[in-house]
């Protein structure tokens, strides 16, 4: 669409307000331009924090669609969301409050601008990455048999992002009841449409199997009945749908960047659909009342905000009982228990999400075979989408579904990290703890099979820095069902890292002279002692490196001359060492061990904390893979990876022997 096409539009519109359109829309547009207009005003006198996107011009395209919603709807919108918010909510005092930073802001002051939540609304400020949120809170409403539907509002900007495109696709295959309003006005930021957008842009959903419906803000009657037409749509034929409004924002995109033409902005000044409707006196004076109540408002709320203790918390399973029990033992393929203790989550009405995990295929490693057939209202194989699928999950676990996500290679969650980091890590603390999205997604990582430099990685490292998510490391040297358990209590987000090698090997079964025992706590680490001997060496390790070290502890003593007590990690991130603690105030000796590159990493972690308690006569040394790509050939693979065997020759190169001598 170009400037001239829009001008002729502008151009083309009859006047408002003269009765065909309900009075109603007409004082909601002007409220949610006169609450804008305040935000400048309050930004200027430094009363406000951050940044602020206006919609002043976009109003109607609020009002349009979030104004004739219903309560079984939900909302998901951008940067620019003040409309859609005061239009879907009606509470524009706590929208005030909220860019105030007071503690009445609709979170408390904590999510400003971008970030706003109420019951069927919430936004981000990253463009897209709710689109796939608001299919999964679809999807949910669909399983469940819930009236209602989900809408996205976009702008034409977003067409560059991959993840709606994923999100349109799993929305047409599953048919989820979801509309996506693109309001194209034009610009992205200051990018012109023409330089940032190829192609036609009805053409993109179309080609999907989306009904696409098409208005402008500047027919206003004609825009509140296409839209009011889009919405039946998809509420009644339970299918997914594209709604495009051409538009205009009158102020810049933040505050004051704005390069545009000025004769071209004031020409939109002049024919904009509020400015001429306030040229009547009638309208004139509702408008004065509507700001006259705005700032009575201002003046009369209370300056208090959130105090810092109340924020200073997270859903991460903290709660530590670093009892040791014994640990039952069953002889079963790591695969097949991990098949039961995932099964039983959708026994208890979870959902499963991924690629290719229909049956009769399950999944690449078979871990999800079998679910289908036996659920096949809870298990959904996607196509090759996986921001898109746990964005999915995302949106059912906002509104109450237990909801897992497998990514097919831990190589692959560098395609999740935006949904894991800009959403999941954040939707507690950003919307004032009252919503809370715990999702479980799980993946297979590390080597040993061969698949070379992007199928083996171990990215662990770059998994456990992430605030706010839980991340756990399986093993096959316990059965793997109770942590599974475990975890599916977790209050907020988690991510299960099994280990591919770990999938073929049964149980381990500890040897007579080896005691194996678990913390209590929650995923609880592991210890592996000798029984008729005092350890001289704490090893620690978690997934299959552990079950590798496990199997050749007694080699490693004939080796070194060393006796190994093994710790097992289970929660790698929150981290808990005192079991670690204890160990090594024992050995005085510390050899970490983990899948990945060692710098930067979790050894590094492990000795930095035990440095800060002041641990005695401490000698340290980290194991890691080598700082390359995991390569294909078995020997040079090998070599790379922290087996058993490049433990102990590590050790017999660190000066831990010499210090046992």
């Amino acid at each position: 669409m170009t400037i001239d096409a829009c001008k002729q539009l502008a151009l083309a519109a009859p006047p408002i307000g003269k009765g065909q359109i309900s009075e109603h829309f007409l004082a909601e547009a002007l409220r949610i331009r006169a609450v804008e207009q305040k935000f400048l005003a309050l930004f200027s006198a430094g009363q406000m924090n951050g940044t602020v996107h206006t919609c002043v011009g976009q109003e109607f395209s609020a009002v349009a669609v979030a104004g004739q919603l219903t309560d079984d709807d939900w909302v998901t919108s951008n940067h620019r969301c003040h409309g859609h918010f005061v239009s879907r909510t009606k509470n524009w005092r706590g929208l005030i409050d909220e860019l105030r930073g007071l503690d009445s802001g609709v979170c408390r002051g904590i999510g400003s601008s971008q970030h706003l939540y109420a019951h069927g609304f919430l936004s981000n400020g990253l463009q897209g990455a709710f689109v796939p949120v608001a299919a999964g809170i679809a999807l949910h409403k669909k399983r469940k048999g819930e009236a209602g539907i989900a809408v996205s509002y976009i702008g034409e900007g977003t067409l560059g992002e991959g993840v709606l495109y994923e999100a349109m696709n799993l929305a047409a295959l599953f048919k989820l009841p979801h509309l996506i309003v693109c309001e194209n006005n034009l610009y992205s930021q200051s990018t012109p449409q023409s330089v940032g957008i190829a192609g036609d842009i009805a053409a993109r959903p179309r080609s999907f199997g989306l009904r696409v419906f098409e208005a402008d803000t500047w027919h206003v009657e004609s825009l509140l009945e296409t839209a009011r037409q889009a919405i039946a749509h998809v509420r009644e034929q339970r299918e997914p749908a594209f709604l495009i409004i051409k538009t205009y924002r009158l102020n810049a995109h933040s505050k004051g960047d704005d390069d545009r033409s000025r004769d071209e902005v004031a020409f939109f000044h002049t024919h904009d659909p509020l400015n001429k409707l306030l040229e009547d006196p009638r309208w004139a004076a509702v408008n004065a009342g509507i700001v006259a109540e705005i700032d009575t408002h201002v003046v009369e709320t209370p300056k208090v905000v959130m105090p810092l203790q109340e924020y200073l918390r997270d859903q991460l399973p903290r709660k530590v009982s670093t009892r040791l029990l014994p640990v039952a033992y069953r002889k079963v393929r790591m695969v097949q228990a991990l098949n039961q203790a995932y099964r039983k989550t959708l026994d208890e009405g979870a959902i499963h999400i991924g690629e290719d995990i229909h049956d009769p295929y399950g999944g690449a490693f078979k871990v999800s075979k079998g679910w289908m057939d036996a659920h096949p209202e809870s298990v959904f194989t996607t196509s090759i989408s996986e921001a898109g699928l746990v964005g999915l999950a995302t949106g059912a676990a906002l509104m109450g579904t237990p909801a897992w996500a497998e990514i097919m290679f831990g190589d692959f969650m560098t395609n999740v990290f935006d949904q894991i980091v800009n959403n999941l890590a954040k939707i507690h603390h950003m919307y004032a703890f009252q919503a809370s999205a715990p999702v479980r997604i799980r993946t297979p990582m590390g080597g040993k099979r061969g698949y070379g430099p992007t199928h083996s990685q171990s990215l662990e490292k770059l998994l456990v820095g992430i605030d706010n998510v839980a991340t756990l490391y399986l093993t096959s040297l316990v059965d793997p069902g109770p942590t599974v358990a475990e975890v599916t209590a977790f209050a907020g987000p988690a991510l299960v890292l099994e280990n591919k090698v770990d999938y073929g090997k049964f149980i381990w079964e500890c040897p007579d002279d080896l005691e194996l025992l678990r913390e209590a706590r929650p995923v609880g680490s592991l210890q592996i002692r000798p029984r008729n001997a005092a350890a001289t060496l704490t090893l620690v390790a978690y997934g299959e490196t552990a079950r590798d070290l496990a199997e050749h502890l007694r080699t490693l003593f004939i080796e070194t001359d060393l006796v190994p007590e093994l710790i097992v990690l289970q929660m790698i991130h929150p981290l808990d060492i005192k079991l670690i603690e204890r160990s090594v105030d024992r050995t005085h000796r510390l050899a970490v061990v983990e899948d990945g590159s060692s710098a930067f990493g979790i050894g590094g972690e492990i000795i930095a904390r035990l440095a800060e308690r002041k641990a005695p006569m401490l000698r340290v040394l980290r194991i890691g893979a080598e700082p390359v790509p995991i390569p294909s050939i078995t020997s040079l693979e090998l070599s790379v990876l922290p087996t058993a065997v490049r433990v102990i020759e590590q050790l017999l190169k660190s000066d831990l022997i010499e210090s046992a001598s």
